[in-house]
């Protein structure tokens, strides 16, 4: 993303992904994280609806561009607006994870293998 906030990629037949960046310096357990959304919208009577978001801290603890073994990537949270579910496993307050809920973040790794594997299905991923 370098130096987006915010990008939008698009792929015939499905709805945008949106991927933004919303908080960077989070202080976590294992380094310095940033908070990225992956969400799909839609429009209900004026409103946007999240269809689904995904929130992940990111942290990238790499000395070397290729290390990729270097970055963690934690699932913190998983809204569906249509069904009123919002399940947040990682707290973060004052830009440090103050909670998490093992069990909800399991959840969220099992979802999120699902869906990944179906945006790189949709064209989303490479």
């Amino acid at each position: 993303m370098k130096e987006q906030e915010s990008i939008q990629l698009t792929s015939e037949g499905y709805m945008p992904l949106t991927i933004e960046r919303l908080t960077a310096n989070i202080e976590t357990g294992t380094g310095k994280g940033t908070l990225y959304s992956l969400c799909h919208y839609y429009e209900q009577n004026g409103d946007l609806m999240r269809d689904p978001e995904m929130c992940f801290i990111v942290v990238d603890n790499r000395s070397h561009p290729q290390e990729y073994e270097a970055i963690e990537i934690y699932p913190q949270l998983f809204r569906q607006d249509s069904s009123d579910q919002f399940d947040e496993c990682i707290r973060i307050e004052n830009n440090r994870v103050t909670s998490y809920i093992k069990v909800w973040q399991q959840g969220q790794c099992s979802v999120a293998a699902i869906w990944f594997k179906n945006l790189q299905q949709q064209g989303f991923l490479k």
